[in-house]
């Protein structure tokens, strides 16, 4: 079996092997001499560290894509572990964890470790048990042209700017308003939400009320509510 194993710098290795152990993952090897190194794994999984007083983890420009069976389920047990940790998910500065992504070539978040070393997590499309393309597609025919550049400039291209330059040209400045299907204006508002989250650190109340009213109208039995139930409370997620 042919396999690449990152080897990633940190200034100390004692956080390090801590900071993953805490998601999870188990300490395999560990050297301190002549040179640390640390050797972590997580099922399949295995990442290297050397120890590297030089590293400033804020400066630390390497970065490494793991893909996995199961993007959700990693997500999941990542957000939880830390927050149990921590008391919190840190979305900025070092470590953090990003808010779950979903491009066109794949469904990921990304991961910023003690040592300033980001991975970029995440699974193709094409391995997912459900379409990503449910979020960016709208059955409005009169909106779902500028819906797909809009979802693409927020999440493809991480142009939160021009997404909110988007939503303001081309939509109504009240989205609760808007004559389309449930299911659609349910899309709508999550994107609308998340480009203020980005932005100002809250989102407009009123949007998440007539979203969560929504939610509670049609239940989540129905794949396709649970999935907008699921991504809601992701935007929750402190």
């Amino acid at each position: 079996m042919n396999k690449i194993i990152p080897i990633l710098p940190c200034p100390s290795l004692k956080d390090q092997i801590s900071f993953y152990e805490k998601l999870g993952f188990t300490l395999a090897y560990i050297s301190p001499r002549p040179h640390s190194y640390a050797v972590l794994r997580l099922g399949s999984l295995e990442l290297h560290f050397y120890g590297s007083k030089k590293t400033v983890p804020s400066e630390n420009p390497q970065m490494c894509y793991v893909q996995v069976d199961e993007v959700d389920l990693v997500y999941e047990q990542f957000t939880s572990s830390i927050k149990m940790a921590l008391g919190k998910i840190p979305r900025t500065g070092v470590p953090r964890i990003s808010k779950m992504k979903h491009l066109k070539e794949d469904r990921r978040f990304m991961m910023t470790d003690m040592g300033g070393n980001t991975l970029f997590i995440g699974t193709p499309n094409e391995e997912l048990h459900e379409s990503p393309a449910f979020f960016r597609n709208l059955a409005s025919d009169e909106h779902a042209h500028s819906f797909g550049i809009l979802y693409d400039l927020m999440y493809s291209k991480e142009d939160v700017s021009s997404a909110s330059a988007m939503l303001q040209k081309f939509f109504p400045s009240d989205l609760t308003s808007m004559e389309v299907e449930e299911l659609d204006l349910a899309k709508l508002l999550l994107v609308a939400m998340d480009i203020q989250l980005h932005q100002h650190q809250a989102a407009d109340p009123r949007l998440g009320d007539k979203l969560d009213e929504l939610i509670a109208a049609h239940g989540t039995d129905s794949a396709d509510w649970n999935r907008i139930s699921r991504q809601r409370s992701i935007l929750d997620e402190k």
